[in-house]
């Protein structure tokens, strides 16, 4: 008689999975939190406006700014709450619960509903487990992530793989266990995360570009606060409600997700979405706020004959938030291009 064997249970590693930059960064989630309330607030205390004017500008600017504090917050929940646990016959997942992620929430599928598993599955812009069953009729797939830098838990994901290529194998009749297990699975638990991306380069340059968007956010936020401190009276306030602003229309940038359109749409209404985030932000339109390199840089780049630039906060945002939006369409190009090479490999 075989015992059953205990639950197994995996999480993230906080500091190799690059959880901590999430927890370093929570300031900014908390005040983008804190953006539609402060707003709302503001408006309705504010003389001389319209009494739905308020309403208008929390789901404007309130909704968004929301939104963009609780990417900071969820992604720091997630490194900390997720935790995948295994039975002879179960899997459950712990996550922060999506509406209100300093809540966890757990979810759990029978390992005997499960006809095939997907150890690659693109989830985002990561790489995670799909575990595919059908319920009314139709596919779908419980989520489980790829911790990448957990060996067991690589184990005993390989150990799903060989229990469900058996049952592939018990229908077909066709192939031999080693053949499929050959063609479908990688042991080694070091080529978990690489084994099935088919062009390595197109992945190296996809990570590269995800890395220099999320530098990115923090660049043109900051050159935005620093510009917006120069507004008098000057200080930190103004600089706080430039580092949103900045949050706030990289948020904006997300219509990069359809290339080609993204560029159009921000093309024509960039410009006036700048204009009308900083009149409700910061007070004044963006268009009377000019900016120029501090004079440090100045004798540097005079010391090398470049020519000093310098203009208004709009056309720095707009610039910035146009070239954010072809970095996110690039990465939505290279990851189809990705899927579309594993696919031709596959057949």
């Amino acid at each position: 008689m075989l015992l059953k064997q205990p639950a197994r249970s995996y999480k993230f590693h906080f500091f190799k999975d690059r959880f901590w930059i999430w927890a370093v960064s929570l300031p900014i989630g908390l005040i983008c939190w804190a953006i539609p309330f402060v707003m709302l607030m503001g408006l309705r205390n504010a003389g001389g406006t319209p009494g739905w004017f308020p309403f208008f500008g929390f789901l404007f600017l309130g909704v968004p700014g929301y939104l963009l504090g609780w990417i900071f917050v969820y992604s720091l929940m997630e490194g900390i709450y997720t935790k995948v646990t295994f039975t002879d016959e179960h899997v459950s997942i712990r996550l922060p619960w999506l509406i209100f992620p300093l809540i966890p929430v757990v979810k759990g599928i029978d390992l005997r509903q499960v006809y095939r598993i997907n150890p690659f599955a693109r989830y985002g812009s990561r790489i995670a487990v799909f575990l595919y069953y059908r319920r009314n009729g139709k596919e779908r797939h419980f989520y489980i992530p790829l911790f990448k830098n957990n060996p067991a838990y690589a184990k005993e994901i390989n150990a799903l793989q060989a229990r469900f290529a058996s049952g592939v194998i018990d229908q077909v009749g066709a192939q031999s266990k080693s053949q499929i297990l050959e063609r479908q699975f990688s042991t080694d638990s070091t080529q978990i995360s690489t084994t099935r991306h088919a062009s390595p380069a197109i992945w190296s340059l996809q990570r590269f570009i995800n890395k220099v968007m999320v530098l990115a956010i923090f660049v043109i936020s900051g050159i935005c606060a620093w510009i917006c401190s120069t507004i008098p009276p000057g200080g930190f306030e103004p600089a706080t409600y430039g580092f949103t602003m900045a949050l706030l229309l990289c948020l904006v940038s997300l219509v990069g997700e359809l290339p080609g359109i993204g560029q159009i749409v921000i093309w024509f209404l960039g410009r006036w979405v700048i204009t009308t985030a900083s009149g409700h932000l910061i007070g004044i339109s963006s268009d009377s706020v000019t900016w120029n390199l501090p004079q440090s840089f100045s004798k540097i780049l005079a010391s090398y004959q470049i020519k000093v630039t310098h203009g208004t906060l709009t056309d720095f945002l707009f610039w910035s938030i146009l070239g954010y939006s072809i970095l996110i369409s690039l990465s939505v190009v290279l990851g189809w291009l990705g899927r579309r090479s594993r696919k031709q490999n596959a057949d």
